[in-house]
């Protein structure tokens, strides 16, 4: 190699390294720099449910650790499926945030024509848990369990139960089983927030849905049973059925191909988000069992119910 070509080869290699290093320092600034504007939260259910409910508490802790707004959103329909699909279609910037409902997500990517994966979103972390619940209305006939199963043994078919889309049919087609009873359930695919009013104004015998919800409405509503093994201190008295396997889990997620570093960001500022002392207060007094996780502690959650919920 002569001199000259050997000089024209270092000024190539020095080029080459000044573009890398121009480069990562890009990065680094876009790091630094996210987020410099509004972040939107897509809440894919109706208003008052516990998507709704989880977006409105974390809201302040997440825009003091971010340092700039977080517009809350509806995006409603097919139990949830709405929302999410908006999400798989929003830009992969961080920008755009929604929450992610498990088993939810998984069993309504099951429909027909859905276009998201829930195994593919970029998951920022779950924030609370908490058990199955079979509630009644206020003053009903039905006062207990068992008064319940003896009517629906005697009448097959003939009581009806509501239910969070898709997701709470399966959940309750579990209990049913347990029970050995056949009712008619009644899918209602605005969430929480539509179901509610409809077990509240007696347009159904009962209504099925998270726990905190029993909680939140015990003024209005009775709780016949909740899942798994243990009772729980936030409905005193109310009997457990350690088959029932019900659990809905709530987090945040972003859409598919986020950057590793801005998923971070957003993991940090719901860590501080879920820390705030009112926020510990209204999960500990609905009976939510708070969780903290990484990105791939969530993402691994979400695996495990894809699994178990698979077809």
């Amino acid at each position: 190699m002569t001199k000259q070509q050997k000089k024209h080869g270092g000024r190539i290699l020095a080029a080459g390294l000044g573009l890398l290093t121009a480069v990562a320092a890009f990065g680094t600034a876009s790091a630094q720099s996210f987020p410099d504007k509004p972040i939107t939260f897509i809440v894919p259910y109706s208003p008052g449910g516990g998507s709704d409910q989880m977006a409105r508490r974390l809201q302040p802790g997440l825009e003091k650790a971010l340092g700039v707004d977080v517009r809350i959103v509806y995006k409603t329909g097919g139990g949830g499926a709405v929302g999410f699909n908006e999400l798989w279609r929003s830009k992969a910037d961080g920008y755009t945030i929604s929450n992610v409902v498990v088993p939810n997500v998984v069993i309504s990517a099951q429909g027909k024509d859905v276009g998201f994966k829930p195994g593919e979103f970029a998951y920022i972390g779950m924030t609370v848990r908490s058990v199955g619940a079979l509630m009644v209305p206020k003053g009903s006939k039905y006062g207990s369990l068992s008064e319940f199963v003896s009517a629906a043994k005697a009448n097959p078919g003939k009581l009806t139960v509501a239910g969070v889309g898709s997701t709470g049919g399966r959940n309750f087609a579990e209990l049913a089983k347990i029970l050995g009873i056949e009712t008619t359930y009644v899918p209602v695919s605005g969430g929480v927030g539509k179901m509610m009013p409809m077990l509240q104004g007696n347009h159904v015998d009962a209504g099925m849905t998270a726990s905190n919800h029993a909680v939140k409405h015990k003024a209005t509503v009775d709780t016949l049973v909740i899942a798994g093994p243990k009772s729980t201190a936030a409905l005193p008295g109310v009997p457990s059925e350690p088959q029932w396997t019900y659990t809905t889990t709530w987090g945040i997620m972003a859409p598919p191909g986020t950057p590793a570093d801005r998923v971070a960001k957003l993991n940090d500022a719901l860590y501080q988000a879920t820390a705030a002392p009112n926020v510990v207060k209204i999960v500990t007094d609905l009976g939510l069992v708070q969780m903290r996780q990484t990105p791939a502690q969530a993402k691994a959650y979400v695996d495990v119910a894809i699994k178990k919920f698979a077809q």
